[in-house]
C-alpha cells in the first residue's frame, strides 16, 4: 500500500475562460481491463439506482403535489388567519393598553363614588333621622290642631264674651277716667283749700294774695318773690273784674312798672303787655306821671277803669299772684 500510494501521480490542473481542465503532470498509466469492467458495472448500477431514485421522486411528486400544494394553501390560509389573529391581537394588546388607562381612571372615578356614595349614605340617614323628628313634630302640631279646632268652635262664643268685654272695658275706662278727672279735682280742690287756708284767692288757674300790710313797690315785690310768686299782672278783663271787687276800692300795688320817664310799661312777671288792651284800664288822663316819679301802677278804685300811675316809694297794699301747679301725688 504505501508503494501504491508512492506511484500515485501529481496532480496538475489550469483554468481558462470556460474550461477547468485537471490531468497529471505525466500521461495515466494503462489501467487493468477487468479492472475497467468492474468500474462500468458500477457506474451502471449507480446510474440505474439513480434513474429508479429520479423515477420514484418524480413518481412521489406527482402523487404528492397536488397534497402538497394543498398543503401549502391551507398553511397560507392558516397563516393569513394567524396573521390577522396577530393583528387582531396587537389591536386587542392596544385596546387593553388604552382599556388599562381608562380601567385606573374608571377605579379612581370608583372610588369617587364610593365616596359620594357614603356621603349620600351619611346625608340619607341624617334624612331619616329629619323626616322621624319631622313625623314627630307633625304628631305635635296635629294634635295642635285638633286642639285648635277646639278653639276655633269656641270662638264664636269667645267672640260674644269679648264684645262684652270690650263693652265692659269701654264703660270701665270711662269710669276710670271719669275717676281720674274727679281724682285731680279733688286733689286740685285739697291744693286750693291748702293755699286759701293761707290767705289766698283761687281765680281761673291762679292764685292771688291781697296783703294786709302797705309796702313800696319794691319792698311788695320782694315779699311776693320770697312767696314763690310776683305782683300780679292783668290779662283780660275778667280778671280786671276780679282784682278791683276783691280790692274793695283800696290802693293795691300791681306788677306794672316802667324804667325811667321814657321807659316802657311791662308787667314784672315778664307777661307781655298788651298797650291796647290795658288803655281801658286806665283811670281816664292816667298815666299822667305827675311830677315826673310816676313809675309803678296800682289799682286805685272799685271800677273797670282802676289802673293809676304812682310814685314807687309809696306805700300801699299790693298783690301777689302765682300760677296753680298741682302738687306730686
Amino acid at each position: 500500500m504505501k508503494a501504491a500510494e508512492s506511484e500515485v501521480p501529481d496532480v496538475h490542473f489550469s483554468v481558462d475562460k470556460q474550461n477547468i481542465a485537471l490531468w497529471p503532470r505525466e500521461p495515466p498509466p494503462k489501467t487493468d481491463p477487468s479492472l475497467v469492467l468492474r468500474k462500468s458495472l458500477t457506474v451502471r448500477a449507480a446510474v440505474i439506482i439513480l434513474t429508479l431514485g429520479l423515477a420514484t421522486t418524480i413518481l412521489l411528486q406527482a402523487a404528492l403535489y397536488p397534497w402538497f400544494m394543498r398543503t401549502i394553501s391551507e398553511v397560507k390560509t392558516n397563516a393569513q388567519l394567524l396573521k390577522g389573529r396577530v393583528d387582531n391581537i396587537s389591536t386587542l394588546g392596544s385596546e387593553i393598553k388604552r382599556n388599562r388607562g381608562g380601567m385606573e381612571a374608571t377605579g379612581i372615578q370608583v372610588q369617587k363614588v364610593n365616596a359620594s356614595l357614603d356621603h349620600v349614605r351619611s346625608q340619607i340617614w341624617k334624612l331619616e333621622t329629619g323626616v322621624k323628628e319631622a313625623n314627630a313634630q307633625i304628631q305635635m302640631l296635629t294634635s295642635s290642631w285638633e286642639a285648635v279646632n277646639h278653639l276655633n268652635a269656641q270662638i264664636p262664643e269667645l267672640k260674644r264674651n269679648l264684645d262684652k268685654a270690650s263693652s265692659l272695658n269701654a264703660k270701665v275706662r270711662e269710669l276710670q277716667t271719669s275717676l281720674e278727672n274727679i281724682s285731680k279735682l279733688l286733689k286740685q280742690q285739697n291744693d286750693i283749700l291748702q293755699m286759701v287756708s293761707q290767705g289766698w284767692k283761687y281765680f281761673k288757674g291762679n292764685f292771688y294774695y291781697f296783703s294786709k300790710v302797705p309796702k313800696t313797690w319794691y319792698s311788695a315785690q320782694q315779699f311776693c318773690v320770697s312767696r314763690n310768686s310776683q305782683l300780679t299782672s292783668v290779662t283780660s278783663e275778667s280778671e280786671q273784674e276780679f282784682l278791683y271787687k276783691m280790692a274793695g276800692g283800696l290802693f293795691y300795688w300791681i306788677g306794672l312798672t316802667k324804667a325811667g320817664s321814657e321807659g316802657d310799661w311791662y308787667w314784672v312777671d315778664d307777661t307781655p303787655f298788651n298797650k291796647v288792651q290795658s288803655a281801658r284800664f286806665w283811670i281816664p288822663g292816667e298815666p299822667n306821671n305827675a311830677g315826673n316819679n310816676e313809675h309803678c301802677a296800682n289799682i286805685k278804685m272799685s271800677s273797670l277803669q282802676s289802673w293809676n300811675d304812682a310814685s314807687c316809694d309809696n306805700k300801699f297794699l299790693f298783690i301777689c299772684k302765682r300760677p296753680y301747679i298741682p302738687s306730686e301725688p
